[in-house]
């Protein structure tokens, strides 16, 4: 992991253009405390500060060509390294350094921007050509690594950091109010490029975009679809997904810095820990508990399997004044009002790891939202199938019509008495652990920014805006799509990252393979899935290499217990907003609107 900047200028860089992009470096030197690096020309500079994992004695960025023509800084890992280093010395190419991230060079000297289509890992680069005068930016695949981009009169600014771009290149901001309320309803944001800045914007997963002298170009070089084309035996589709399972837990345990896994107790960091250690390596796990007794706390669990898997077990333990002192901290990294209360336990728990000395942890990020691991959003999809299929039946003409329309009030009745569904399509569906909080702050909340003053509740939006139509029967997974373009992408692994390299820490996620993402959802729905009962058809796959008490266990995940959240909630005093009613998500994004819009 690393922090990435790039300007590049239509006509002549400017003076200031050097000196702003050191102090964006500056900025966010946490992301990359050992080295940093510049290079610039009459069009373009860029600038990187690395957080050294592989090829750590000659791995230095900017990294060049043979002939200097090619310029490249980058934020992440290319796990495929090793086999495209093969690879490309077949085609009698040889690379210098023994970093990971150079194989990118001679890809795009073979390749162009299709170079990005051979990368499997997480990554956000700047690559700058210097004969063709161009700047080429990319995001992985899955959006694990996030780059923004702002275009300001006579070129375009890139950042691994929103508030880098803020400081240095927009003297006005002007508020995106949509974008700053949808994560305190929602958890997450609801628009994949727009940031609450509306100057700024996010390069969206799986991107690119090309700057020269005909202007931005942007354009999508994969995006995740659900094709359901696989045409093998549900044998054969389990042994694929083990396979694939396996090789991405192999690759994102390369590294040459200390690596752990996370280990919570759950079924998806158990599997990635028991992946790791089927090859024979030695597997450390740090597992985090709360001091006192709370519902939340799985190291019982988690310090069994560790006994009887042979991993080196490390255990954490969080107080409620971890939480006190994690709130000022953590926000102090944010530069998004994404507002998962777990973070402030994930804050803790890097704190602690950093200390362990461990550079690299793998998690189980992914698991549930690729196997539908999520009870209320399996039901959210069964409901609204189960409407669909009522309203077919509809106009009630002929013999066929009525048997079908018997036959679904025979297995349907307690649900049609229940005015409908057990869900419902609607607002309170979503988010609806938050969804009381939220209406109680907007009845009569208002924002002031300097001198002006909005009335909040004179924005009313959906998440289910512009929602996909999906093929009958698939309703579940139009759920799941919109679940992780939304939550999983901009909360969770937002927070992820920002968390972790706040305390110069990088964070794997083996679940969110491409290939195996690729993989998972070609298969047909019911190999996947089956009607209540959350991933089972990961368990399936897992059986024998993780034991039935963790994979039968009831679902709890790494949540933070709700009075240190309360507590943190209640001490805290409005500076942006004003309204009779605090809850953690608004008080999360008040604070960090309150740092960066000054």
């Amino acid at each position: 992991m690393c922090g990435v900047s790039a300007v590049f200028r239509y006509e002549h860089l400017k003076e200031q253009d050097a000196i702003k992009l050191k102090r964006m470096n500056d900025q966010m030197r946490y992301r990359g405390p050992d080295e940093e690096g510049y290079w610039s020309d009459d069009r373009c500079a860029i600038g990187q500060v690395r957080l050294s994992i592989i090829g750590l004695d000659n791995g230095t960025q900017p990294l060049f060509n043979a002939d200097r023509s090619v310029v490249l800084v980058c934020n992440g890992e290319i796990y495929n390294y090793v086999e495209l280093k093969q690879e490309l010395a077949s085609k009698g190419m040889t690379l210098q350094t023994d970093t990971d991230t150079e194989v990118i060079l001679p890809l795009y000297e073979l390749y162009g921007t299709d170079c990005v289509k051979h990368l499997r890992g997480m990554f956000a680069f700047c690559l700058y050509d210097v004969r063709h005068s161009q700047l080429f930016v990319a995001r992985d695949r899955i959006g694990e690594e996030r780059i923004y981009y702002a275009e300001v009169p006579g070129g375009v600014v890139f950042s691994s950091e929103l508030k880098a771009i803020l400081k240095e290149y927009i003297a006005e901001p002007q508020l995106n109010v949509e974008a700053l309320l949808a994560p305190i309803r929602f958890t997450g944001g609801i628009n994949p490029r727009d940031t609450f800045v509306e100057q700024i914007k996010r390069v969206q997963p799986g991107e690119m975009i090309t700057v020269n002298d005909n202007g931005l170009k942007r354009r999508f070089y994969w995006q995740r679809r659900r094709t359901y084309d696989f045409g093998g035996t549900l044998q054969e589709a389990k042994q694929e997904t083990l396979r694939l399972m396996q090789e991405a837990v192999d690759i994102e345990m390369r590294s040459d810095v200390p690596v752990a896994v996370m280990l919570s107790g759950g079924v998806d960091s158990s599997a990635v820990a028991a992946l790791a250690k089927r090859n024979g390596r030695e597997v450390h796990t740090i597992t985090t508990g709360y001091s006192g007794r709370h519902a939340e706390d799985e190291r019982a669990v988690a310090r069994r399997f560790a006994k009887e898997q042979g991993f080196i077990y490390h255990e954490l333990e969080m107080s409620e004044s971890d939480y006190v002192d994690s709130f000022d901290e953590l926000t102090a990294y944010l530069d998004e009002p994404m507002t998962d209360s777990t973070a402030i336990a994930q804050w803790a728990m890097f704190k602690k790891v950093k200390e362990l000395g461990f550079k690299v942890l793998l998690g189980g990020m992914g698991g549930d939202e690729l196997f539908y691991g999520y009870p209320a959003w399996n039901l959210l999809g069964d409901s609204l199938h189960l409407r669909r299929e009522h309203e077919s039946i509809f106009p009630w003409k002929g013999k066929e019509k009525k048997l079908q329309w018997l036959k679904f009030m025979s297995h349907n009745l307690k649900w049609v008495l229940f005015a409908g569904y057990p869900h419902k399509l609607e607002d309170r569906a979503y988010g609806w652990w938050i969804h009381d909080d939220y209406y109680r702050f907007m009845e009569n909340a208002k924002l002031t920014l300097g001198k002006e003053t909005v009335l909040l509740n004179d924005y009313k939006f959906s998440i289910y805006k512009g929602f996909p139509i999906y093929p009958y029967g698939k309703e579940v997974d139009m759920i799941y799509d919109t679940a992780i373009d939304t939550v999983m992408t901009q909360a969770y692994l937002y927070l992820s990252d920002r968390l972790s390299m706040g305390n110069s820490l990088e964070v794997r996620s083996p679940l969110l393979d491409y290939q195996l993402v690729e993989h998972v959802m070609s298969l047909p729905l019911e190999y996947k899935y089956v009607k209540g009962r959350p991933k089972q058809y990961m368990k399936d796959v897992l059986a024998g290499i993780v034991p039935d008490y963790i994979l039968y266990a009831p679902k709890r995940g790494f949540t933070s217990p709700n009075s240190f959240v309360y507590h943190v909630a209640q001490q805290y005093d409005y500076k942006c907003f004003t309204s009779d009613f605090k809850f953690y998500n608004s008080v999360l994004a008040d604070k960090v609107l309150s740092l960066l819009w000054k």
